[in-house]
């Protein structure tokens, strides 16, 4: 009797361990971060990134039996906003290759096949992925939001017995609102080029040139650019050096009325426009009553815009 006993249990044991049971979880309304990116980033070109669908299942189903995970989008503007009226506009894909939009009222099907892992589906936290591309847009700074809302449907075998038995079926519908946001954060950019004064064998008048700037700055964004000391700053004057003799110079406004820099206190403000705003800075020499010695006089400075 023990022996039967025995073997009878080993029975039930093995039996249990072949039940794998899988169920789907459909979250409730959420919010969904897409990242930070600069408005160069954005106005330049296309931000790829994901988020979860709130919608997952565990589990296994049988290889041998009929399975079906449907996602229908139900509402989406297609554009991300915020609160001045500036707007993201953007796409959706329901596969990493990003080739075939979701668009709305569009039916995608994940799987109405015999599926032996559903595992593969799902990203990381364990739900179905959906890929968003913005396309390029000059914004301002802050958060920018949309309502994404999707209708899911699924049935499949929900648990899996002895020899790949289908003991049950998981079906169901449910409709996911997502508040998907991103966040720009403020950039700005300077582009300028070398400047030459040309020949100078006396002093005695000033020699002057133009310095020009590309400054490309966030819509909307206050800032304020100056160009500094250069590598040759001493009591106050700029300087281009040869060897051991210089030339002095300094740089100002184009009517030659406000000095520049070195820093911050003798800037000039700007707000951007989220693209290029062209400025001039004039480069005079100062005027002496010298020759200075022959050769090539040189001076390096930095433009620089604060935000």
């Amino acid at each position: 009797m023990n022996i039967i006993s025995k073997l009878c249990c080993t029975a039930v044991m093995v039996f249990t361990c072949q039940h794998v049971y899988a169920d789907c979880v459909v979250g409730g309304n959420s919010n969904q971060n897409l990242g930070t990116f600069s408005s160069a980033s954005i106005s330049t070109g296309i931000v790829e990134t994901s988020f979860s669908s709130d919608f997952g299942c565990s589990g296994f189903v049988n290889l041998l039996d009929f399975s079906e995970i449907d996602a229908t989008l139900v509402g989406a503007d297609f554009q991300l906003s915020t609160v001045n009226g500036d707007a993201i506009p953007y796409t959706l894909y329901t596969a990493p290759e990003r080739t075939d939009p979701f668009t709305l009222n569009e039916t995608v099907s994940f799987g109405s096949f015999n599926l032996l892992d559903l595992l593969g589906l799902f990203g990381d936290d364990g739900t179905i992925p959906i890929y968003l591309s913005t396309g390029t847009a000059n914004v301002g700074v802050g958060t920018y939001n949309d309502t994404i809302s999707v209708l899911w449907q699924w049935d499949y075998c929900s648990g899996i017995g002895l020899l790949g038995i289908c003991l049950g079926r998981d079906n169901g519908s449910a409709t996911v609102v997502i508040n998907v946001q991103l966040t720009v954060t403020a950039s700005c950019s300077v582009q300028t080029s070398d400047v030459s004064l040309g020949a100078v064998t006396y002093l005695g008048a000033a020699h002057s040139a133009i310095l020009p700037l590309d400054i490309n700055c966030t819509k909307q964004l206050s800032y304020q650019y100056f160009v500094d000391g250069g590598d040759n700053f001493s009591t106050g004057t700029r300087n281009m050096v040869f060897n051991s003799d210089n030339i002095g110079y300094k740089i100002t406004t184009t009517d030659g009325n406000t000095l520049i820099g070195p820093d911050l206190a003798a800037s000039v403000a700007g707000v951007g426009i989220g693209n290029n705003q062209a400025f001039q800075f004039l480069v005079e020499t100062l005027v002496e009553d010298r020759f200075p010695a022959p050769g090539l006089y040189r001076d390096q400075v930095r433009v620089i815009v604060e935000f």
